[in-house]
């Protein structure tokens, strides 16, 4: 029977168990926080996208009023396809 406490190297070739489990929780954190930060940049380009067509439509909306209100005022009627009358 071996001696517990020999002075023998431990392999390169065959980590110890604890060794390999500390390996495998490292790699899964870092794909975590891979994944998280894929998302959190999905989400941040999405948002700016939604708030770039938002400011689009409203800058429309603003178009179409002055439109309407000048032609309102230089008492022309208003326009049937306009789809605020």
């Amino acid at each position: 029977m071996r001696d517990m406490e020999s002075t023998e190297r431990p392999s390169i070739l065959l980590p110890a168990a604890y060794d390999v489990v500390w390996s495998i929780v490292t790699v899964a954190v870092i794909v975590g926080f891979v994944i998280a930060l894929v998302v959190l940049v999905r989400f941040a380009r999405a948002g700016r996208r939604a708030r770039a067509a938002s400011a689009a439509l409203d800058e429309a909306r603003l178009e179409l009023v002055r439109e309407r209100t000048a032609r309102l005022r230089a008492g022309q009627p208003a326009d049937p396809a306009d789809p605020a009358a």
